[in-house]
């Protein structure tokens, strides 16, 4: 093993700032952040903040109490655990998941996967949020069409608007605009649905 001094450097598209010393495992590849570290990977707009890391090149990025800021994710999104696949460009997160930007407030969760090619969210597992105040079993944020899906046992409550739905299949379907400005559907049809039927349960 060898061990090296904190500084930024470039690792597999990655700029790396530790926070601590870097320990590199010459037969594995995987490079630990014992003391944590700021990773960016600009290729996919993401900077990860955490406590601990392994990363190995090209291949993927684990981290513990993360914060991570992105491109994508025009917020902040916390979490216990963070697994990167760096080829497929996604981000699971689980344990305690919290989200926050312009549009949601304290967005909980249990676990989240993160697709940062097609800039896509879903969320499960408790999913609640303070404002817009929802809840609901699954969350599906789809960043690039301004849209997102809420389904199961779900709650909606905004501006005066207030609607829900009370078995696993109920859906709502959620869009905004470029000023942020939501309209909320609770019978969407079968093609607003189309694209996130793989996800649907």
């Amino acid at each position: 093993m060898l061990s090296s001094v904190a500084l930024a450097a470039s690792f597999s598209g990655f700029s790396i700032k530790p926070y601590g010393d870097q320990t590199l495992d010459l037969p594995t590849g995987v490079t630990t952040l014992d003391k944590g570290g700021v990773v960016t990977d600009a290729e996919h707009g993401v900077t990860i903040d955490a406590q601990f890391m392994e990363l190995k090149e090209g291949d993927f990025l684990k981290a513990r109490d993360a914060k991570l800021r992105g491109n994508t994710v025009d917020g902040v999104l916390t979490a216990t655990n963070l697994d990167y696949r760096v080829k497929t460009g996604l981000l699971n997160a689980t344990g305690t998941l919290t989200y926050s930007d312009k549009l949601v407030k304290n967005l909980k969760a249990k676990n989240g996967i993160l697709d940062l090619k097609k800039q896509f969210l879903v969320i499960t597992g408790g999913v609640s949020s303070d404002s817009p105040a929802i809840s609901g079993n699954t969350l599906l944020v789809d960043y690039d069409t301004r849209t997102a899906v809420l389904q199961g046992n779900y709650k909606y409550s905004f501006e005066g608007t207030k609607l829900s739905g009370k078995t696993d299949k109920s859906i709502l379907f959620v869009s905004w605009n470029a000023q942020g400005k939501m309209k909320a559907i609770s019978n969407p049809k079968s093609e607003q649905l189309k694209g996130y039927a793989a996800y649907l349960k």
